[in-house]
């Protein structure tokens, strides 16, 4: 499926997406410019904890070159949002070809990365936990919290705490549903792009 055929508000929020993960500013993703220094960042919150990563930057640095690698159509080492806006268009129609699988594969794949965002592994995210990842690519986090509790509210939820399914079904729903009522819509909305 061609970026051309997605959903209009799709299309609009995997743009936003590329603009958060753009940490460098430059228009396109590298693994040096962009992943690599959250990679380190998000490591380092780990020092002195314990933790069930044993090599935490190496399984980071190893996704985020994998991604980048899927992504990157051209082979030139960079992805630009065309190329990234392509490689959303083939993960939503593997969506809609078989959801449940798709639903197996966000289980692992965004809930492995829930579990490194989890220091205290309580299977709950804290503000603190998604401040630190907006940090990590540069953003400031000053609406975090207040942009968390609507969408907590939305699902039913108390504020504050963002269990691990509520945030499966929020990736889920940025990812996939393109209904202006989907909570998950609003899932990066509280971080400033500049």
């Amino acid at each position: 499926m061609s970026s051309a055929s997605l959903p209009a508000e799709l299309v609009r929020r995997y743009r936003r997406l590329f603009s958060f993960y753009d940490r460098d500013g430059d228009g396109r993703h590298t693994l040096e410019g962009d992943f690599e220094p959250v990679a380190v960042r998000i490591a380092r919150r780990w020092q002195g904890r314990p933790s069930r990563f044993p090599d935490l930057l190496g399984l980071l640095l190893d996704t985020y070159r994998h991604e980048n690698a899927r992504r990157d159509r051209n082979h030139d080492g960079t992805v630009d949002e065309d190329e990234f806006l392509a490689s959303h268009g083939r993960v939503f129609a593997a969506f809609g070809a078989d959801p449940q699988a798709a639903r197996e594969f966000m289980a692992r794949s965004a809930g492995g990365f829930f579990d490194v965002l989890d220091l205290d592994g309580d299977g709950q995210l804290e503000i603190d936990d998604l401040a630190a990842f907006a940090a990590a690519y540069g953003h400031p986090t000053t609406g975090i919290a207040a942009n968390l509790d609507r969408m907590l509210t939305a699902l039913g939820l108390p504020p504050g705490h963002l269990p691990r399914q509520a945030f499966l079904t929020l990736v889920e729903q940025y990812w996939f549903d393109p209904s202006p009522d989907a909570p998950g819509r609003h899932l990066f909305d509280g971080v400033d792009l500049g």
